[in-house]
């Protein structure tokens, strides 16, 4: 991080001046109030991310060309101040206090200090699942499953994608890192239920998301890209290992349809995004243990960024307030 920085998690208190740049991440067309036209924004860097909003004058055609210039998913500087609204920490820009809110410059930035990363060594972590696939003793799960990790470009964004914009795991490498970490429940899992299939239960623990490979496009700020939005990452990636099991001689057609409906029923719901509910023990496993690790990261990630003084921190994901003594 650049030094002399003033970073999302330094915001912190009301009063603090601002004349810094930070990645837009959402923005809300100008709407008319009291004393003139508004807009809001999000905008982060590599430590988190804080609302924003623009509180333009009476000329709506000045707020408008100002909501214009800026770009999602692009560079910013804002040159403002923070205050508290609702009990969180926001940037009010006052253009009429020299406040103002424009495209950042080339140059004027760190590219890297915008995108997190995961703190965790990626080498070693996809290591790890590689041991698990090979550890499976199923001769055509396992073909797949190495078939499928041994292609260079699908190991390599696995690698550097992220698990989510921002829900959980957002940050480059962070789709490993909960891949990982489903694994490892789902494993527990098998031995704690003697009618589980193991070797199809960590199949689908290793793919259920392996559709998010194309679904981000990390640049200076992490956004869903088209095929994310279009297509999503449970379609995508049941096309993947359809595709990955019919590129296999004599895969078993029975076993195709189970590794492609963990794919399909990992979210649980049609509520939650997939098209079929569980219909095996392994699929109902798998898409609990995908729950527990996305929540329960929620919640760790809501403690972390609260403040130190605070006894409850609302989490807009979590729909909650988390205690944080």
């Amino acid at each position: 991080m650049e030094a002399g920085r003033l970073c999302v998690e330094d915001l912190g208190s009301d009063n603090i001046e601002i004349d810094e740049h930070y990645a837009l991440r959402w923005k809300e067309a100008p709407v008319q109030y009291k004393r003139g036209y508004k807009f809001r924004m999000r905008v982060a860097d590599a430590t988190g991310e804080i609302p924003v909003t623009f509180w333009g004058g009476k000329d709506e055609t000045s707020v408008r060309e100002a909501y214009n210039a800026l770009r999602v998913n692009s560079m910013v500087r804002l040159v403002g101040s923070t205050g508290t609204w609702n009990e969180h920490v926001v940037i009010n820009i006052n253009p009429d206090k020299g406040g103002m809110a424009e495209p950042a410059g080339e140059g004027d930035y760190d590219p890297d200090d915008f995108v997190p990363r995961t703190a965790k060594d990626v080498g070693e972590m996809f290591s790890a699942i590689m041991s698990y696939a090979e550890s499976i003793e199923e001769p055509h799960i396992r073909s797949v499953l190495l078939s499928m990790l041994s292609d260079g470009q699908t190991s390599e964004l696995l690698k550097r994608s992220p698990a989510s914009v921002s829900y959980h795991c957002g940050w480059v490498g962070g789709l490993l890192e909960h891949t990982l970490n489903v694994v490892k429940v789902c494993d527990s899992l098998s031995r704690l239920y003697d009618g589980l299939d193991r070797d199809l239960l960590l199949a689908g623990a290793i793919l259920h998301d392996i559709g998010k490979v194309s679904c981000y496009d990390v640049g200076s700020t992490i956004s869903e890209s088209a095929d994310g939005r279009m297509v999503g990452h449970i379609a995508i990636g049941a096309g993947m290992v359809g595709r990955a099991c019919d590129a296999l001689p004599d895969f078993p057609p029975v076993l195709r349809m189970k590794l492609v409906h963990m794919v399909l029923a990992s979210h649980g719901a049609p509520e939650k995004g997939s098209p079929v509910l569980p219909s095996i023990p392994e699929a109902a496993a798998l898409n609990h243990a995908d729950e527990i690790d996305a929540t329960v990261e929620r919640f760790v990630h809501a403690r972390k960024s609260g403040g130190s003084d605070d006894t409850f921190t609302y989490d807009p994901h979590l729909r909650t307030k988390v205690f944080m003594l």
